[in-house]
């Protein structure tokens, strides 16, 4: 009977030693969902995954990038792996909406730990906040700030025609038309709607410039009288008024091959986040000589954040949390950002570190301005109003008719019960 108990407690050991480093081996990886596959993009999350290399060497980074403008493709295969309950340690999310579908889905798990642990709330703007804090907790961390309200242009283009650089919308409209007569074959303004998400983003700018920061707040969540409100007509008018003006095979480009016909001189101006810079460095182009950008409007910071949640059953939580950490840091704030194009979100990184002068306006603007959220990628509206929008205006980009796109906002917003899914935004 000794012996018996003798070689149970061994193979006891034994096995309980097995089951430890089976549990050591799991630990050794960290699994991570992202889309930065573009120039400038991957750069920026491969600084971050060296940097993380150097805080746990022992540790395997596991990417799966998936292609895909905006997301959707990446978004699609998360989705469900996170209904079959096999999540990744972390993937790239935004905020607003997008995350508030995962809550309520129950897949993530909240950080206020880690929030609290690099007092992160008085280093953020409160715009961030508010759209990453639901019912008191938060479940990520934004490792960046992308300003999307930026109108590049091409430099020497302007220079040779004499163009004021815009600064609201009527300057972008007759900037328009002054291209299109001196250069008939030159499209004023890029577009690349190979993914329909970047439809919205004209969507966003006019809504913007025609109501201003409040009534464009109000629109992206449902409380505003689409079919009847004078303002929103006007704003679906003055976007149907761009339409000529927009590169006519917008289709076949993505948003960093739309990019690119600012460098060929295919197209002289393009609407487009921060993000561009980075890829814009990465193919050659230089500041201040091949181009330059411009806020519209001026007194508006408006844009979105990119956050790593940590989700409910990750395979390695500890290393998930401390990715999630790492991502507080100034060190890591700036790693990525500086190769991204985006700023820091942190308000404790000097605005001297940019080596551009975009990037020096976006931080000391978006320190000082109204900031607003904006509205697919931020996650102002909703992913399902946002995919019927995307097919609304990449309809109205072929047939212009204002009063067809209205209608059609206004029944996509009852139907997808928008007022109530962002109710959350104003308690």
């Amino acid at each position: 009977m000794r012996k018996f108990w003798l070689w149970f407690m061994i193979l006891c050991f034994v096995v309980g030693g097995f089951g430890v480093c089976v549990a050591q081996e799991k630990e050794s990886e960290f699994i991570i969902f992202h889309y930065w596959t573009a120039g400038g993009e991957k750069e920026a999350i491969d600084a971050l995954f060296k940097l993380y290399a150097e805080r746990n060497p022992n540790v395997k980074i596991v990417e799966n990038p998936v292609a895909g403008g905006g997301g959707e493709t990446m978004l699609a295969v998360l989705m469900s792996n996170l209904a079959a309950g096999i999540p990744p340690d972390s993937f790239q999310d935004h905020q607003g909406n997008q995350q508030k579908d995962y809550i309520d889905a129950g897949y993530l798990e909240a950080v206020d730990d880690i929030w609290a642990q690099a007092n992160f709330e008085a280093r953020i703007n409160p715009m961030w906040v508010k759209t990453l804090k639901f019912g008191g907790h938060v479940y990520s961390v934004p490792i960046n700030a992308h300003r999307t309200n930026w109108l590049w242009y091409n430099k020497k283009m302007f220079e040779e025609l004499g163009i004021k650089v815009p600064e609201n919308y009527d300057d972008l409209l007759a900037a328009c038309q002054k291209i299109k007569e001196a250069k008939p074959e030159v499209a004023p303004l890029a577009l690349g709607t190979r993914e329909k998400v970047w439809s919205t983003y004209l969507y966003d700018m006019v809504l913007l410039t025609t109501g201003g920061p409040d009534f464009y707040e109000k629109a992206n969540t449902g409380r505003i009288d689409f079919l009847n409100d004078a303002t929103f007509r006007q704003a679906m008018e003055r976007y149907a008024a761009l339409i000529p003006y927009i590169y006519p095979w917008h289709a076949t480009k993505s948003w960093d091959e739309a990019g690119a016909l600012l460098k060929t001189g295919e197209a002289a101006m393009y609407w487009m986040g921060d993000w561009i810079l980075g890829y814009y460095l990465a193919i050659g182009m230089q500041p201040e000589v091949d181009f330059s950008v411009t806020a519209i409007p001026g007194d508006i910071w408006m844009g979105h954040a990119d956050t790593f949640p940590l989700p409910k059953g990750a395979p390695h939580p500890s290393n998930a949390r401390d990715w999630i950490l790492m991502c507080t840091t100034p060190e890591a704030q700036k790693a990525f950002n500086l190769i991204k194009g985006s700023v820091t979100i942190v308000n404790d990184v000097p605005f001297d570190v940019y080596p551009d002068p975009y990037r020096k306006r976006s931080a000391q603007d978006l320190a000082k301005l109204r900031a607003v959220c904006d509205g697919f990628h931020g996650g102002m509206i909703t992913p399902a109003f946002g995919s019927e929008l995307m097919d609304i205006l990449t309809r109205f980009l072929v047939d212009k008719d204002v009063d067809a796109a209205i209608k059609s906002i206004a029944e996509a917003a009852e139907r997808t019960k928008l007022a109530e899914a962002c109710s959350w935004f104003w308690e």
